[in-house]
This record gives C-alpha cells, structure tokens and sequence, in this order.
C-alpha cells in the first residue's frame, strides 16, 4: 500500500515548480495524469532545444530519465477546443485534486478554473502555484525563481559582504518555495476534507514561500531590528567557523563549528588551540582567524580532513559534486538512488536507469518509483477510452486536433 494511494491528481503544470509538488504527490501513490496540450511544430521545436533530444527516441530517452515526469499519465488536450474542456470537465468529475501553474486567469479562460471545478466536484482541493499569488499588484507579472527569491529578500543575503549578490540554483522558490509548500497546502486540504467533506482552493505564491522560509531572520528584523546582511550573517558566510575552505587538491571543504564545543573540537583537531578564545572574533582578529583556517586546510586534501575529522564531533562536509552526492556509501545505503527497468528506452544498459528516490521515509506505506515519465499524450487514448470514447471516437478527436 502507498499513503496517497487511491487519490486522483489533474496536473496542469509545465515548469519545475508545479511539476515537483505533482511529483511528491505521485512518488507517494497518488494517481497523477498531466493534462498538456497538443505538442505543436513550435512547442516541439522549443522542448528540443530545452532537452537537447531529437526525434521520438529521444523524447523517450528525456522523459525516461525526467524524474518531474515520472508515475505520471499524460493526456494532450486542446483547452481551446469546447469539446476538450468537456473532457476535462468529465475528469474532474472524480478528482481529488487539480494542480495548474499559470499566472491567475488562465485556467479560467481554459474553462479549468477553481469555480468551475467546484461547481463541477465541491470535494476537489484545487492548487494553483504562481510566481506572486493570485492577487496583488505584482500577480500578472511574469517571474523566475531568481525574481522571486529577490522580492522575498534572500537573494540580497546571498553572496559575499561587499560584493555583488551570488546566484544560486533555482532550488530556494521554484522547489521549496513552490513544490514542496504546494504539496504541503495540498496535503492539509485533504486532510480537512476529511472533516469538513469539502474541497478549497491552495493559493502558493512561491514569493511567499521564500519570505516564509526566512522565519527566522524575519522575527529578528521585528523582534529585535536586527537587519541580516549579505555575507554578514554568521550563517551566509560572515563567520570563519562557518564557512567554505580550500583544500590541497583544489576541493572545498565546509565546516560549522557554531556550538563552542565544536569550535573546541575543531581548533584541537587542527592543533590550533590558540584560535579557542577567538571563536567571535570581529574586525582584524576575525581576518586572521579566517586567515589560519584557510592555510590549515590547505596541507591535507579534502578527502583527507574529511577521515581526519568526521569522528572528532565536529559538523564537517565534503563539498560534492552531483556524481559525487549520488555515489556517497551514505547516500547509497538511505536508498537515495534507485533503478528503475526501462526495457524500451534505447541505450539503456541492462534496462536500468537510476533516478533520485524521494527523500520522504515512510515506514509502512513508502514511496516508489512505479514507472517512468511518459511523453505527450502517450495515453490520450487510454484515458478516453476509460471514460466512455469509443476508438472510433477517439480517432475523431485526435484527426480535428482536439485531444492528440
């Protein structure tokens, strides 16, 4: 048994953001169907330039290995068609949930807004992941996660003191911001369904998830006046117990050494007891005990401290790249990485692919990589078919380019 087993997903989404929340959702037994539209010559042209693929084994290839796409059917609709919309409308008619990520008012032109998915089935919990909400001066506004994490105030902490505002991966609003919040409005919207017998629509501004994650430093700002600062903050970077290290081989090396007893631990280790009384040090003290670090770890490499310091007590970390994160004994043995058959993808040795496995441990009902990602509309026919289309009806939807 999986924990979402049974519920039934619409999935509007096209970007990482909504892509990742229909993922959990499915990676934990939810039956999740993407809703797209019809793969035109222009949308193809895009998607291969996005996923470098090229021809049908390759779009294969890509959406075998998309972990966003995989536990997904997909349907290709044309919302723009009155017929596609009633197709939807019969969906929706047994759906649990309905996830889109359009700016506000396009689901409503689409006929797949939130008031006619209610009229429809007053039971469905309706989702909708946006850059700023779905209201406010800022929602029709276009946005990506670095604009976003902007308006929120993390992007202006990011980066060393001093100098510019350091990019990072789209991690911070696309996937926590927006996906993993959605998932979690969705989840709570089930669950007080089960009291109330009624659905709700889930406004995620992926904005706000980002300001909602700076918790933390928000309550200081009101509690206190205390405003952070970019490479100011003891934990972006302005303080040497909390830092990034050069190594011998030319690997970095993280450490965090915030409790005294693990500033202790690490100034011993590095036979360095003299930086003990210096752990807060500021201005010029600061610069040389910056300084000391940043030549001790310079004479092992990184590999090296690691051994030398994981059993000392002291929170260290080799600084991975992504083959080195997938291949870590630790990450092996929490079965981060898993195979999944893929007995039809061309180039596949021994009909295996790995993917990231959900990092959600459920004792009795985990999640699992059933199946992999589909292409559009690999089960247009499949799902009309279930819902009462005959195959000569199919093949006349598919030959005026209702559905594909």
């Amino acid at each position: 048994m999986l924990a979402l087993e049974g519920i039934k997903v619409l999935d509007f989404c096209r970007n990482a953001p909504g892509m990742f929340c229909t993922m959990v959702l499915a990676d934990l037994g939810a039956e999740v169907l993407m809703i797209e539209r019809p793969m035109d010559e222009a949308r193809s042209a895009y998607e291969k330039i996005v996923a470098g693929i090229d021809g049908l084994e390759d779009e294969r290839r890509h959406a075998a290995f998309n972990a966003l796409q995989r536990n997904k059917r997909s349907i290709a609709l044309n919302l723009k068609e009155p017929e596609a919309q009633k197709i939807f409308h019969k969906l929706a008619e047994t759906a649990d949930v309905v996830v889109e990520g359009f700016r506000p008012g396009v689901m409503d032109r689409l006929g797949a807004g939130y008031e006619t998915v209610r009229a429809i089935n007053p039971r469905a919990v309706y989702c909708s992941v946006s850059g700023y909400g779905q209201d406010g001066p800022y929602s029709q506004m276009a946005g990506h996660d670095i604009n976003y994490i902007s308006f929120a105030g993390a992007l202006g902490l990011i980066g060393p003191e001093g100098g510019r505002p350091a990019i990072p991966l789209n991690l911070i609003a696309d996937y926590a911001g927006g996906g993993l919040c959605g998932a979690v409005g969705i989840l709570s919207a089930l669950m007080a369904r089960e009291k109330t017998g009624q659905g709700q629509y889930v406004d995620i501004a992926m904005s706000e998830g980002v300001l909602y994650m700076l918790s933390g430093l928000v309550s200081d700002l009101l509690s206190r006046g205390v405003s952070a600062e970019r490479g100011g903050n003891r934990l972006n970077g302005g303080a040497p117990y909390y830092n990034v290290y050069q190594t011998k081989d030319g690997g970095y090396f993280s450490i965090a050494a915030i409790e005294p007893w693990f500033w202790e631990n690490l100034c011993r280790a590095l036979e360095r007891e003299d930086l003990l009384p210096h752990q807060e040090a500021t201005g010029e003290k600061k610069a040389e005990v910056e300084q000391a670090l940043a030549e001790a770890f310079l004479t092992k490499t990184r590999d090296e401290w690691f051994e030398t310091l994981k059993d000392q007590n002291i929170s260290v970390g080799k600084v991975y790249s992504l083959e080195e994160a997938l291949d870590d004994p630790h990450a092996q043995q929490r079965g981060m990485v898993v195979e999944v058959e893929a007995p039809d993808i061309p180039d596949i040795p021994g009909g295996k692919l790995r993917q990231v496995a959900t990092s959600i441990h459920l004792s009795e009902t985990p999640g699992e990589v059933r199946y992999l990602g589909s292409v559009t509309g690999q089960h247009t026919s499949e799902v009309l078919e279930q819902l009462g289309f005959d195959s000569a009806a199919v093949a006349d939807l598919m030959r005026r380019q209702v559905v594909q």
